[in-house]
C-alpha cells in the first residue's frame, strides 16, 4: 500500500509540473516599431496561483500592455486548473465565470495560455495560444486590422449601496451580415497572494492584477442585433450590486470592461473598451 501511495504522489507531481507549458522564459520582447491603431484588443490570460510558469507569462502580457496602453486590455482568467491558492487559506481567485469562459472557449493544453480577441488558430485548433513568446506578434497583427466598431463604456457607482451601472455603446463602422453580441465584465487588480514559480521559491505576496471577478453579460454575450448596419449605434445597460468582501470586490481597484463580438459560434472579438469602476 505504501508503494502505491508513493507512485501516486510521483505521478501527481509530474502532472502538475508538466501541465504548465515548457517554453523558454523571457521577458525580452522584440523592439518592433509600434503599431498605431484604433483597435483595442482583449487578451484573456489563463493563469493560476499554482502554475509555476505563469509568473513569466504574466510578465510578458504586462510588457505587451505597457507597449500598447491604449490598445490592449488584460483579463486574468483563474479557471480551476492550477489556480488553487499557492498557500492554504489565502484568497481563492477561481470564481465561477472564469471557469465558464474556459469551458466556452473549449479545448486547452496547459497554462499559461492566452486568447487574443478569441482569434481561432486553425493550426492549433484552439482559441488559445500557449507560447507567451508568440502573444505580442498576434496582438500586433490584430492591431493592424481596420476597426469594425467603435465602443465606449460608461460606469457609474454608488458607494453607499454598492450599486454599479455600466452603459455600453457600440457603433458599427461597416455593414456586418452576422449576429453581433455585447459582453461586459469586472476585473480587479492589486490582489496580494502567494504564487508558485519555476525560477525559485514560492513568491510571497505576488500582485495579481486584472483578475476576472464577474461577467455581467451572458458568457456567450448578449445579442444586440442579427446584423450590423454602418453608422448605427447599439446601446446596452448592465446593473450589478458589488458584494462585500475583505479582499475581493474592492471597488477602488476594479475596472469594468466590455467587448463586441460575433456570435457564440465564431466568438471573434471586434472591439473592446475598459474604464475604472469609480
Amino acid at each position: 500500500m505504501r508503494n502505491n501511495k508513493s507512485i501516486a504522489l510521483i505521478l501527481l507531481v509530474v502532472v502538475l509540473f508538466s501541465a504548465c507549458k515548457d517554453w523558454e522564459q523571457t521577458v525580452e520582447l522584440p523592439n518592433n516599431n509600434a503599431v498605431v491603431s484604433k483597435r483595442v484588443v482583449l487578451l484573456e490570460e489563463f493563469t493560476g496561483a499554482s502554475c509555476v510558469n505563469c509568473p513569466a507569462g504574466i510578465a510578458i502580457s504586462n510588457l505587451i500592455a505597457d507597449a500598447y496602453p491604449d490598445n490592449v486590455i488584460l483579463v486574468g482568467v483563474h479557471s480551476r486548473f492550477l489556480a488553487q491558492p499557492a498557500t492554504k487559506g489565502q484568497v481563492d481567485m477561481r470564481l465561477p465565470d472564469a471557469q465558464a469562459i474556459e469551458d466556452f472557449l473549449g479545448d486547452w493544453l496547459a497554462k499559461p495560455e492566452a486568447a487574443i480577441n478569441r482569434l481561432y488558430s486553425t493550426q492549433a485548433a484552439s482559441y488559445r495560444y500557449g507560447n507567451p513568446d508568440s502573444w505580442k506578434g498576434i496582438v500586433e497583427a490584430e492591431l493592424q486590422k481596420d476597426p469594425e466598431f467603435e465602443l465606449s463604456i460608461s460606469p457609474s457607482y454608488n458607494e453607499n449601496s454598492r450599486e454599479l451601472r455600466v452603459v455600453l455603446n457600440a457603433k458599427a463602422l461597416k455593414n456586418i451580415d452576422k449576429p453581433i453580441h455585447l459582453h461586459c465584465g469586472i476585473n480587479q487588480s492589486g490582489i496580494l497572494a502567494d504564487q508558485l514559480d519555476n525560477q525559485g521559491p514560492k513568491i510571497i505576496n505576488f500582485e495579481h492584477n486584472h483578475v476576472l471577478l464577474k461577467m455581467l453579460s451572458a458568457i456567450s454575450g448578449d445579442r444586440i442585433a442579427a446584423s450590423a448596419t454602418e453608422n448605427t449605434s447599439y446601446t446596452k445597460t448592465y446593473t450589478f450590486t458589488m458584494p462585500t468582501d475583505s479582499i475581493l470586490w474592492n471597488a477602488d481597484h476594479c475596472h469594468v470592461f466590455g467587448y463586441v463580438s460575433l456570435d457564440e459560434n465564431e466568438k471573434y472579438i471586434l472591439q473592446a473598451a475598459e474604464a475604472p469602476l469609480k
